[in-house]
């Protein structure tokens, strides 16, 4: 699914859509909206992990979605359900980055997937994905005119836990790494080669996701 700077990118613009009016906490925000992934965090990972963060029993196996519109609603009856926590802010962008992963399934992964040879493994097409995903990932952190900002504010996010979910020590862990590690010392990335992940597909994927989250969803 999207990395992290694609999930902060879209909280980000989020952000800039509700203009103060909604998020009272934007580093909680924007700390919720790559939090579902802390799990990668955890000591000992594994894929079972990842579909309960993400609220994701949709298929037989993670990375093959069957149920897209099962899987929404399960988000939106998340938000609903967790709308007035204490933590609300974080809340928001937790679900926001489940409905960009949503987003991602349908509209780059699994158009990517089925038009692959039939019998090709599931993990040699995530392997190819992930490469593009990852590249186009640090290019948007590199070129991108709010990406100082966006490290200010996540600096600011307090920690949560997610019942059920995601623990509080593997999130403090993911946020140390996103912010001194992920990005830090990077060479520029030539993405002018990709065919998966393209600027032009992640501009317009950025764009349609923000939209979509702002308009069409109550995650707000």
């Amino acid at each position: 699914m999207s990395y992290p700077m694609v999930h902060l990118k879209i909280a980000y613009e989020l952000l800039t859509r509700y203009d103060g009016e909604y998020i009272e906490k934007p580093g909680d925000f924007l700390l919720g909206s790559v939090a579902p992934d802390a799990v990668h965090f955890h000591k000992k990972y594994d894929v079972s992990l990842k579909e309960r963060s993400h609220l994701w029993k949709f298929g037989p196996r993670w990375g093959v979605t069957l149920d897209s519109e099962g899987w929404k609603n399960a988000i939106c009856q998340f938000w609903k359900e967790n709308r007035n926590a204490g933590n609300r802010d974080f809340i928001a962008g937790y679900c926001t980055h489940l409905l960009t992963d949503w987003e991602n399934d349908r509209r780059i992964w699994t158009p990517f997937r089925e038009k692959m040879p039939q019998g090709t493994e599931i993990d040699e097409l995530h392997g190819q994905y992930s490469v593009e995903a990852y590249g186009i990932d640090q290019w948007l952190y590199q070129t991108d005119k709010d990406a100082k900002e966006i490290w200010r504010l996540l600096e600011q996010g307090h920690v949560y836990r997610v019942e059920g979910c995601i623990l509080e020590e593997d999130l403090a862990r993911q946020k140390l790494s996103i912010l001194n590690e992920q990005f830090t010392g990077k060479t520029a990335y030539d993405v002018s080669g990709y065919q998966i992940c393209t600027k032009e597909t992640i501009k317009m994927f950025v764009e349609k996701c923000v939209d979509s989250i702002f308009r069409e969803t109550d995650i707000r």
